[in-house]
This record gives C-alpha cells, structure tokens and sequence, in this order.
C-alpha cells in the first residue's frame, strides 16, 4: 500500500512539473505580430521610420522590415543605446527595460511573424 501511495505521488509531481512547463513554453514564445509590432508601430514607424518618412533610410512599418534590422542588429543596438548607435527614439525617452527585453528575447527566439 505504501508503495502504490509513493508511486501515485511521484506521478503526480511529473505530471504538474510536466503541465507547468508546458504552459510556461507557449506561453514565452515571442511574436512580431503578437508583442513586438505594437512596440515598433508607436515608438518607431507611426513618426520617424515609415514609408512617407523613412528616417536614415530605414522604413520599420513591415515584418520584414523589421525583421531585417533586427537580425543585422541595428534594432536592439539602437533601443538599447548601444555604444556606437545612434540612440532611439531618437526625440524620447529610451524604452524601458521591460520592452526593451520583450524586442531582445524577439531576436533571440530568432525573430517569428
């Protein structure tokens, strides 16, 4: 009885370690379209990068677009106000870390639609 007891124990752990992480997975996944559009739509394209006014060239009003800069790592260079870039927004406030994390986590889930 004892054993059954430890056994039905032990099942019941994996099984909510097994649940947890599951749930924990899906939900960290990172999109452009569901988290990282948003953020590019009212920080970058809506004034300075959009194709009426394509600031330096760079026009972010498009996944690909977006996608393009991140992976050569213009992007995060830029939000981040990396040593080196020229800092953005460029007539704002740097975001802040939280966002900027959501758009770095992004590119390092190797920058989905």
């Amino acid at each position: 009885m004892k054993a059954i007891n430890t056994t039905a124990i032990i099942i019941g752990i994996a099984i909510t370690f097994i649940s947890c992480t599951a749930a924990k997975n899906t939900a960290s996944v990172i999109t452009y379209t569901q988290n990282v559009k948003a953020i590019i739509d009212f920080n970058c394209a809506s004034s300075c990068h959009n194709v009426l006014k394509p600031a330096g060239g760079i026009d972010l009003t498009t996944y690909d677009k977006v996608k393009y800069q991140a992976l050569e790592g213009k992007l995060l260079m830029a939000i981040q106000h990396a040593e080196g870039a020229k800092a953005m927004p460029k007539r704002a406030d740097k975001l802040d870390d939280a966002t900027i994390q959501v758009v770095v986590n992004w590119v390092a889930g190797g920058a989905s639609l």
